[in-house]
């Protein structure tokens, strides 16, 4: 009986445990959101993959080729990208001492070509030109949505379908986009314009548009020998008006204008009323916009907070289940 009695009472103590236990296992999961560092026996695992001594946890080659035949901006993305292989992560982190999945981005485009990118995932997907997934080159980035809403995660494309990201279990790694937890949260990829201009060598918007007045004859040559040019005239016998006669000129010109309205007021008085009308109507109507341009930037202002706290949750959110497909 005693016995049964102290198997009783201790039954809360046991599940107070195990819920206790439960929380640590999911606080220790990972996802693109979450602020525990990897531990040193993943680094480990990584740096291993690295070295051409395992495949990665991922399963994809961790090796990124460096061809001699791209670009020398591409080549300089490339190089920089191995240089953060095994870096742990870091919420927040920009860091070889850790770093988050969009730090690691926006550290290997101002390293290599000194392009600066937003700082979160979902800035930098508004950032690059929307390409579609088939367009893909080395130096693209690549976006997920592991969460409920909106952009969460970002790579950069490395070739042969792979990206290098900073998985917040794993740290700085190359993935494959074949992996079914990738294919099940692609969300979209983009290209950064600065860098697709350095590698096509483009100016601008511009080029490649056909000359409008190509082939079309000057009329200028069939204007007589003898006619003489308006702007060779002006240069041969040039006016010139002193600054400040020119000054008294235009002060004449404005208040003759002002008199001759003054006078058409004057002279009507539903001209006199309609004038004083439209002056309060101007002043409601200029005190009206500064009112709502205040409101306007007091709601961006609260919009931007809540898209934040958004992709803030949805970063701890996925951590909880990123662990076991990552």
């Amino acid at each position: 009986m005693t016995t049964n009695r102290f198997l009783f009472l201790a039954m809360p103590v046991r599940l107070t445990l195990c819920l206790f236990v439960s929380a640590l296992m999911v606080a220790g999961l990972s996802g693109c959101g979450s602020s525990r560092h990897v531990s040193a026996k993943r680094v480990s695992s990584v740096s291993a993959a690295v070295s051409g001594k395992g495949s990665g946890a991922s399963g994809a080659s961790q090796r990124i080729d460096v061809s001699g035949s791209l670009p020398a901006e591409t080549r300089r993305l490339l190089e920089e990208a191995r240089r953060w292989m095994g870096t742990s992560y870091r919420y927040g982190g920009s860091t070889r001492s850790g770093v988050d999945c969009s730090g690691l981005t926006s550290q290997i485009f101002v390293n290599a070509l000194q392009i600066k990118l937003p700082r979160s995932s979902a800035q930098q997907s508004e950032y690059c030109r929307r390409i579609d997934r088939s367009e893909l080159m080395e130096g693209d980035l690549v976006f997920f949505r592991t969460g409920s809403k909106g952009v969460s995660h970002v790579g950069m494309y490395v070739g042969d379908g792979r990206i290098i990201h900073s998985s917040t279990s794993r740290g700085v790694i190359v993935s494959s986009l074949d992996e079914s937890y990738y294919r099940r949260t692609y969300h979209s990829s983009g290209r950064v314009e600065r860098y697709y201009a350095m590698i096509s060598g483009k100016t601008g918007k511009n080029k490649g548009k056909t000359d409008k007045n190509k082939g079309k004859t000057d009329k200028r040559k069939d204007k007589p020998a003898d006619a003489p040019d308006l702007k060779q005239r002006m240069e041969e016998s040039p006016v010139s008006v002193p600054a400040e006669d020119l000054d008294r000129l235009l002060a004449g010109v404005s208040r003759k204008v002002s008199e001759k309205v003054s006078e058409k007021v004057a002279a009507d008085p539903k001209a006199s009323n309609a004038v004083s009308v439209a002056a309060d109507l101007t002043a409601v109507a200029s005190a009206a916009a500064d009112k709502e341009k205040a409101a306007d930037r007091v709601r961006k202002a609260l919009e931007k907070k809540r898209r934040d706290l958004e992709d803030i949750i949805d970063q701890k959110v996925d951590s909880v289940i990123s662990d076991y497909f990552d």
